[in-house]
């Protein structure tokens, strides 16, 4: 069984009216589901590297009439165009494993995330014979921890994400 982005987004302490990042957002699975959460007040930037993600995604956003969602295109590692203490809540999914520096990309998260503000990060438990990524990219769900401890979080609790993931909810401090 594959994750659903719904039942670890309704994890989240998230109401109408906050602020959200979808970092590495892809086709948008996350962002759709946070863009609902936090209703037309609120406000979700969709981040990725690859322009083609963000256009095809704006696309999907169009024809669902979700209006609340901005598209920043951006290298995680390399820096963040989000104000500093400005959100309420980041989702990583399925990033991780991509990563060449995870604690650039974590300084950055750390920087935009308000005081007590959650992180979601889901990433692959391992490769599961040509199911994701290759065994040398996997970042193991003690390895996530560690790195995300390591850069002012609390783990606040792991999520059950299906059979091929991980899933932990940590809390800015």
């Amino acid at each position: 069984m594959f994750l659903t982005p719904d039942h670890l987004v309704r994890e989240l302490n998230l109401k109408p009216g906050d602020r959200v990042a979808d970092i590495g957002c892809g086709t948008g699975a996350y962002t759709i589901v946070l863009a609902r959460e936090v209703g037309d007040i609120g406000q979700v930037y969709a981040v990725d590297v690859h322009r083609e993600m963000l256009s095809t995604l704006a696309g999907t956003l169009e024809r669902q009439k979700l209006l609340n969602v901005e598209m920043v295109w951006a290298d995680i590692e390399k820096g963040i165009p989000i104000d500093a203490y400005s959100l309420d809540a980041v989702v990583m999914s399925n990033v991780f494993f991509q990563l060449d520096n995870i604690d650039k990309a974590l300084t950055y998260v750390a920087k935009i995330l308000k005081p007590e503000g959650e992180l979601l990060v889901v990433d692959w438990t391992r490769s599961h014979e040509g199911i994701g990524p290759h065994p040398h990219h996997v970042v193991s769900e003690e390895q996530a921890e560690a790195y995300i401890q390591k850069h002012g979080f609390r783990i606040e609790r792991r999520l059950p994400a299906g059979d091929y993931h991980y899933a932990l909810l940590a809390i800015s401090v």
